[in-house]
């Protein structure tokens, strides 16, 4: 399976942001949520601008928990490696296909909605003396450019309490404003394609033009063309190649 931090970097970077939005204001105020939520919560707070291919990683007393220096350091990447490195190999694979979905799922909504929208993942993360430790992470898409595009995005890492009253699922996608549960398992991400889209999808990968697939599935080529457009729709694609590649990344096929 891909790994879906790759079509992750497909799908953020290669945004246009043909935009006139006054960028350093809205990010001079996210940096200010950002590192607020840092002091609010002792937490390590990450402010991704994709647009920029920048983070700002503020770093609380959680970090010499792990091991790590706290520190406010500007990167020149979207991914805070240094953190994700600790993370259990399993949990970030999760992580990644979890965002991912969320990320196709906020295209699916108005722009000025994405807010109301949040990734809550368990992580197990190497403290400093080589043991797991449970984080709680967060994730929000809080600024979107004119043209749609999701800008500005900000990471939280928190410990989570050695309580059974604050345990939370292994990731789970909310709405924040009416508390709905959008996706909690890998189920609902299994029951994004149909049975004969899946099928179709597998004869694309295969190389079969879509003439030979009407013939092997016994449908009239309209047809077929028809759940082609309906897969790179649903998996928000534009072409074969990278609807296999995010299917065979969602586990689909």
């Amino acid at each position: 399976m891909e790994n879906a931090r790759k079509l992750l970097d497909i799908k953020l970077l290669s945004q246009s942001f043909n935009t006139n939005v006054p960028a350093n204001l809205q990010l001079e105020d996210a940096r200010s949520i950002a590192k607020l939520y840092m002091r609010l919560e002792n937490c390590i707070s990450v402010l991704s601008d994709l647009k920029a291919r920048k983070s700002y990683l503020y770093y609380g007393a959680i970090a010499e928990h792990l091991g790590l220096e706290q520190k406010e350091e500007q990167i020149n990447s979207i991914w805070e490696d240094e953190l994700l490195s600790l993370v259990h190999a399993q949990d970030l694979q999760r992580k990644y296909q979890l965002e991912f979905q969320f990320f196709q799922l906020l295209h699916a909504v108005e722009a000025a909605e994405r807010v109301n929208y949040s990734v809550t993942t368990k992580l197990r993360v190497k403290n400093r003396t080589g043991k797991h430790t449970l984080l709680k992470h967060r994730l929000f898409y809080i600024s979107s450019s004119d043209d749609g595009n999701v800008w500005l995005a900000l990471c939280l890492y928190n410990v989570m309490y050695d309580h059974p009253e604050f345990s939370i699922p292994e990731g789970v996608i909310t709405n924040t404003k009416t508390g709905e549960v959008i996706s909690c398992n890998q189920d609902r991400v299994k029951l994004i394609l149909t049975m004969r889209e899946k099928e179709v999808l597998h004869l694309v990968k295969l190389g079969n033009p879509s003439k030979e697939i009407a013939g092997k599935l016994q449908l009239s080529l309209h047809t077929v063309n028809r759940h082609r457009q309906n897969i790179f729709q649903k998996l928000n694609v534009g072409n074969s190649m990278e609807a296999c590649r995010v299917a065979e990344s969602l586990g689909l096929i």
